[in-house]
């Protein structure tokens, strides 16, 4: 019975506690918010009497909220930019989504009368206040795109907000798109040359692929090979030198293990030799110890390679060279396993998981390759995601 109170009392003062946030909600001019949570309370059960205090807040706030969001619109009408035209079209959208909200919780009874809201009909507003918004950002692109290299980066968002408002509005839509992103983005053009004779161009076909997704700035656009009509504004020439392995080899380490440990007990004896009883009547037993040894074998195998490389940044416009960096890639393998000998008991924690593991065969030559590549454009990548192109 304490329980069903205790629940009873807890969920009257979460709905309390929704009740006078929408209330106080309301008192701010936050009618949008009002409305938004007693519309969640009332979703969850309308015919529950606590969650029908909610009705009249409803109400009060959609009416309200209707006459804040039509007075704003008259104000933003005032001058219609893109960015208000957007406004226009979201506040008109956000009526007319209210209005099903409240048709969806139709009806709504407090203190056993049914509570009516008023209705518009928006559909034609909805559809010409987002009509207006495209016809604005299309021209605002088309103006934009005949600007400079920022204007053109603006263009291309307006282009990109209005493929996902309306993507049907022109069919030039898509032509329009690349044609501002080219003239918004600098062209870096990168070469790749290889010295390493035991290198294949196979092993490096995937490197020579600089990506722009990997970089920070989406106007930096990288080509390996040079295009017709491009205007490329750098050049970056990353050159491979050199390969170097170090061969496999297997280290050894002789560590001696040492350590006191439980042996057993032995009863624990009086003056006369008799054995002890505790105040139970249970004879005293007293731990024996003894040192114990082992000695560990750790084994630890090693390979490694290393490329050897060059990365020179240049200024196409200026004729000048930013920066020459040496770079490098490197591959790395070590396992280590153990063996031991002696008493197990005297072998530290640290060391089991290495008894554990076994020699295992070393990697090819050609996987050393292929990770010192990936490592190399790693290095580059985190490079050239620091320029400002």
């Amino acid at each position: 019975m304490k329980n069903i109170l205790l629940t009873f009392l807890v969920l009257s003062i979460l709905s309390c506690g929704s009740t006078q946030k929408a209330t106080s909600l309301i008192q701010t001019g936050n009618y949008t918010e009002a409305f938004n949570t007693s519309a969640e309370q009332l979703n969850k059960d309308k015919t529950k009497k606590s969650k029908q205090k909610h009705i009249p807040i409803l109400k009060e706030a959609y009416t309200k909220a209707a006459i804040q969001d039509i007075e704003e619109i008259k104000r933003l009408k005032k001058q219609s930019t893109p960015e208000n035209l957007k406004k226009i079209y979201v506040k008109y959208l956000n009526l007319d989504i209210r209005q099903d909200e409240i048709k969806a919780l139709q009806p709504l009874y407090f203190e056993g009368n049914e509570v009516s809201f008023d209705f518009n009909d928006y559909t034609k507003k909805v559809k010409t206040s987002r009509n207006n918004y495209s016809t604005a950002l299309y021209k605002s692109a088309i103006d934009k795109i005949k600007g400079n290299q920022l204007d053109a980066r603006v263009a291309y968002k307006h282009i990109e907000d209005l493929i996902y408002l309306d993507p049907t509005y022109r069919n030039d839509l898509d032509a329009l798109l690349k044609k501002a992103k080219n003239k918004g983005s600098n062209f870096v053009y990168v070469t790749l040359k290889n010295n390493v004779k035991t290198i294949s161009n196979d092993s490096i076909k995937d490197f020579s692929v600089i990506n722009s997704v990997n970089f920070n700035n989406p106007w930096v656009l990288y080509h390996n090979k040079k295009k017709k009509g491009v205007h490329y504004s750098h050049q970056i020439d990353i050159v491979l030198n050199k390969l170097i392995f170090e061969p496999e080899k297997t280290s050894q380490q002789t560590v001696p293990q040492e350590a006191k440990v439980q042996d057993g007990y032995q009863y624990k004896l009086d003056g006369n030799g008799n054995v002890m009883k505790d105040t139970k009547g249970n004879d005293i037993k007293i731990a024996k110890y003894k040192i114990v040894k082992a000695e560990v074998a750790l084994y630890q195998q090693n390979k490694a390679s290393k490329l050897d490389g060059l990365m020179t940044i240049k200024d196409l416009n200026k004729k000048t060279t930013i920066a020459s960096n040496p770079m490098f890639g490197e591959a790395k393998f070590q396992n280590t396993y153990g063996k031991y000998r002696g008493d197990q008991r005297a072998i530290e924690q640290k060391y089991l998981k290495a008894l554990q593991s076994k020699k295992v065969p070393y990697p090819k030559d050609y996987e050393f390759v292929k990770y010192s590549i990936s490592n190399f454009k790693q290095k580059v990548t985190a490079l050239l995601s620091q320029q400002q192109f």
